[in-house]
């Protein structure tokens, strides 16, 4: 397929429109070159600049420069922290512009732990102690007293017996009286009541009620006379003839065209510019040119008419008919004012009056009452009359002897002299002896991680 990778103008002047570097790289894809895999003495000049590895308890440095280096190449390098199959190689590529490149490490997922401690060993001495779980038994021992005094008590179980007395109460003379037993019964005669009320009769009178206008408005009661004037009422016209029609072209307007007559040339170069396009020549002079536009033709009415024409039908002629008065205006109407609505326009006084005689749309109502009597009431007992105390005379209780009994009667201390103690003995329990430094000694050993 052909090609345009540069572009000469008629300057002189030819600029790349392809970058053939980047293809070239494109083109060649990306490589991994392994510069020192650890298995045998490392060549420094193939291991990036400044990259240190160790062989065999040698560090070598690397000195390849990034300059040099291969474009879109990884260079990996034997990792010192390697874990696993999946973690051999360090990788670095050369970044930057060409002479200010320098190497990158890009790749390493491993933790380096040369010089970090992982392990202390302490030389010490030891010994067996006591932990916070141990167990201690107190063994049993017994108390003695001596000197001590006692004497007779009563217990909780003595009995003690009230003797029986006699109480003797003095005469009931003034003592009693005589009242209705249970059994009396009662007789009681209602009374015969009597009233006679006073009455009036009440009566309710309204006054002072008044109706006005609610409101006025003038109706009209008449008209003057009315302004008249005379109207055709037919018309008959003469519609059998239609426009006669020609066509015409349309003429949209008129402008001026300039054209330029250029001389430019576009050709490809040969040789080692055959992927060159060459422009040449330049703008020539200006022509002008009128240019006339035509549209569509249309169709127009030529001003006469015909029966055979063939553009719309038009009216040739008018012949009028009949003719009426008609009323333009109406004459000036005759007003008279009328209610448009009634209200009340003051409230009635209702008043209640005190009458003598019974009459139409009076009531009796009692006032009070003039007399009023009750006789016949009377209210009697019999049949259970007893007689009872109603107060209480002077009474006197004998004296009474309180008896203790002898069926619970113990010896009590009264006195508990001098006390000894004897001995006790305390056993410390084996369930949680543990081993305790007493002597750190001077030993240390250090454990570093690899």
């Amino acid at each position: 397929m052909a090609e345009i990778s540069k572009i000469t103008l008629p300057s002189g002047n030819t600029y790349d429109i392809k970058d053939a570097t980047a293809r070239e790289m494109i083109s060649g894809g990306v490589s991994f070159i392994i510069a020192w895999d650890g298995t045998s003495t490392p060549t420094v000049a193939n291991i990036p600049e400044g990259v240190v590895v160790t062989y065999n308890s040698t560090d070598y440095t690397g000195t390849m420069s990034a300059e040099t280096a291969q474009a879109g190449a990884f260079y990996l390098v034997k990792s010192s922290t390697q874990k696993g199959t999946l973690d051999i190689y360090d990788e670095y590529v050369p970044v930057g512009t060409t002479g200010s490149k320098a190497w990158e490490k890009i790749g390493d997922t491993q933790v380096n732990l040369t010089d970090v401690v992982t392990g202390v060993t302490l030389t010490k001495a030891t010994d067996k102690v006591l932990g916070e779980a141990t167990t201690f038994t107190n063994s049993t021992s017994s108390v003695s007293f001596s000197g001590g005094t006692t004497d007779k008590v009563l217990g909780e179980a003595t009995t003690f017996t009230n003797g029986t007395s006699s109480v003797t109460f003095g005469a009931l003379t003034g003592h009693t009286d005589t009242v209705l037993g249970t059994g009396s019964t009662f007789s009681v005669t209602e009374p015969t009541i009597s009233v006679t009320p006073s009455t009036t009769y009440l009566g309710a009178t309204a006054s002072g009620t008044a109706v006005g206008a609610n409101g006025t408005a003038a109706a009209i009661t008449g008209f003057g006379a009315h302004t008249t004037d005379t109207f055709v009422k037919s018309v008959s016209a003469e519609t059998n003839k239609n426009l006669v029609t020609t066509t015409v072209p349309n003429v949209t307007g008129n402008s001026s065209v300039t054209a330029n007559k250029s001389t430019w040339t576009f050709t490809m170069g040969s040789g080692d510019a055959s992927e060159t396009l060459i422009i040449g020549g330049g703008n020539g002079s200006d022509v002008t040119a009128t240019n006339t536009t035509l549209g569509t033709a249309i169709t127009v009415a030529t001003g006469a008419t015909s029966t055979t024409g063939t553009g719309d039908a038009v009216v040739t002629g008018v012949t009028i008919g009949s003719s009426a008065a008609a009323i333009t205006a109406l004459g000036t109407p005759t007003t008279s004012n009328c209610l448009t609505g009634v209200k009340v326009t003051s409230q009635p006084t209702i008043a209640l009056a005190s009458n003598n005689s019974t009459a139409t749309g009076r009531v009796q109502v009692a006032t009070g009452i003039s007399s009023a009597s009750a006789s016949g009431t009377a209210v009697s007992a019999s049949g259970d009359n007893v007689t009872a105390i109603v107060s209480m005379p002077t009474a006197t209780a004998a004296a009474q002897t309180i008896t203790v009994g002898t069926n619970d009667k113990v010896t009590a201390v009264t006195g508990i002299g001098t006390g000894t103690a004897a001995a006790q003995t305390i056993t410390v329990g084996t369930n949680d002896k543990v081993t305790a430094v007493i002597d750190t000694g001077t030993s240390i050993s250090v454990t570093k991680g690899s």
